[in-house]
């Protein structure tokens, strides 16, 4: 018997193309789905007949006349099968559960804190997993895979995170999350650092998409960023995700965790930015925040700024121009077409937002022909590391890499 996964290793390589074109931009009548793959129809009726026998593609609705008989519109089962993408960060985890088409039918989030070790976590996912599936009726082999966007370096072959720092809860050094998380769910597991499965989501289904130079950077702890350049997705060493972090900004700078001096995340990372409101404290500033210092996180410096507390507007104001800078400088050697901010110093910060790429607009090459490229949060926003874990399953079975 062949299995779920199997349906499309079976597939030919046009059958496959066929069925992403209609994945990522369907419905649409033969004659679109024939100028798309470049096939004749009489190759695409042959093409499409094994797609439709195994009720991948369905005939979905009847199109809109041109003056002739409606055409026929033609688009994937959603429903046929299902997938699950996860995305577990520092400082929280995600999963949802999407159809074919990646929509989004369930979703959890829940904040990683001191008792969220791989265990714990794994747990709270499986025990997530399994009860949505019952109530929506959904039969566990109905999943194709499960797709894990997470924080590196990884080993991606071996499906390991290697050593991430700043995790609350003990126990995340060297894990091998890939067959922990395999024996918890029962299905094989795609990994890849968050920040390239966030930029496979836009440039797939979102405001990436017919776009060759794509990057996508995401605020928070510290700061990740995925590149994707003449329509391939530029890897670091060790899939690392904060080359971009440790671009020196400032020679004589702050003294970074990386060894060096004056790194972009000493200066616009929610630590750095936590970090420099206490020491202006200790400096006998004052502020109109009504906690006490050690309570004091992101968020209530992000929101006095934007209510006009001159001590925290200062501060993300610095903040948000340094990293303007960085920006003006990555631009200045991809020249992308789109820059994706997102993270939580963009949700929560407009002025962080608005500073960082006026200072870009005004400093990077040729900037009166690049003023429109940047994107606050995305199509996707918060979701683009687990839609885009999700999709790394239905990408590597369109391949033939048969999850099994």
């Amino acid at each position: 018997m062949i299995s779920n996964t199997e349906v499309f290793g079976h597939l030919t390589g046009e059958a496959s193309e066929i069925f992403s074109i209609l994945q990522k931009n369907g419905p649409l009548t033969k004659n679109s789905i024939a100028l798309a793959s470049n096939l004749k129809l009489t190759t695409l009726n042959r093409m499409m007949r094994p797609l439709e026998e195994s009720r991948l593609l369905l005939q979905s609705q009847i199109g809109e006349s041109t003056g002739g008989r409606k055409p026929v519109l033609y688009d994937v089962n959603a429903n046929k099968f299902y997938l699950v993408g996860i995305d577990i960060s520092r400082t929280y985890t995600q999963v949802i559960l999407t159809n074919l088409k990646m929509e989004v039918l369930e979703k959890l989030q829940f904040p990683m804190d001191a008792s969220c070790t791989p265990e714990n976590t794994i747990r709270t996912i499986s025990d997530w997993l399994d009860c949505k599936l019952k109530r929506l009726k959904i039969d566990p082999h109905k999943l194709l895979g499960i797709g894990l966007g997470t924080v590196g370096p990884l080993d991606r072959k071996k499906g390991v995170m290697i050593n991430p720092v700043n995790f609350e809860a003990p126990g995340w050094e060297n894990i091998q999350i890939n067959t922990m998380l395999e024996q918890s769910l029962g299905k094989r597991v795609m990994i890849d650092n968050g920040a390239n499965a966030a930029i496979l989501a836009e440039m797939l289904y979102g405001k990436g998409r017919n776009l060759k130079n794509v990057v996508y950077f995401n605020f928070g702890i510290g700061i990740r960023s995925g590149l994707v350049s003449s329509g391939t997705i530029i890897r670091t060493i060790n899939d690392t995700e904060d080359a971009f972090a440790h671009m020196v900004i400032n020679v004589d700078g702050e003294a970074c965790s990386c060894g060096n001096f004056g790194c972009i995340e000493c200066y616009s990372s929610v630590f750095a930015i936590t970090r420099k409101y206490l020491s202006e404290l200790k400096e006998g500033r004052s502020s109109t925040i009504p906690k006490s210092p050690n309570e004091v996180n992101y968020m209530d410096i992000c929101h006095a700024a934007e209510n006009g507390d001159e001590l925290c507007g200062e501060i993300i104001a610095e903040s948000a121009s340094i990293l303007g800078t960085g920006l003006a400088n990555f631009i200045n050697l991809w020249n992308p077409d789109l820059v994706i901010l997102s993270g939580p110093l963009i949700k929560h910060s407009t002025l962080f937002y608005k500073i960082s790429t006026e200072t870009a607009s005004q400093k990077f090459y040729a900037n009166k022909d690049h003023s429109n490229i940047f994107s606050r949060g995305g199509h996707f926003e918060d979701m683009a590391i687990a839609v885009g874990s999700a999709a790394l399953v239905v990408e590597s079975l369109l391949t033939n890499k048969i999850l099994g």
